[in-house]
């Protein structure tokens, strides 16, 4: 996972000190979009199954609580 987040922040510092590189990134994504254009797999009136690990939840849920967090985060 190191590597990994090494690589990405690499990349995203290319990105942000070299246009050039964005802008040819840019070309390339709009070519490949054009080739073969996003479509949903999923109907546009597909809901997701919210009750389907219901009676798991409900069995473990009062042993979670103790783990909730007491008051929300703040995230400046």
């Amino acid at each position: 996972m190191v590597t990994g987040a090494k690589v990405l922040t690499a990349s995203v510092l290319d990105l942000l000190t070299r246009p050039e590189l964005l802008q040819r990134a840019r070309l390339e994504f709009d070519q490949a979009v054009k080739t073969a254009p996003y479509f949903a797999v999923l109907p546009a009136d597909a809901k997701p199954p919210l009750d389907l690990n219901k009676a798991i939840m409900d069995r473990f849920r009062p042993e979670m609580r103790k783990f909730y967090l007491a008051e929300r985060p703040r995230l400046n």
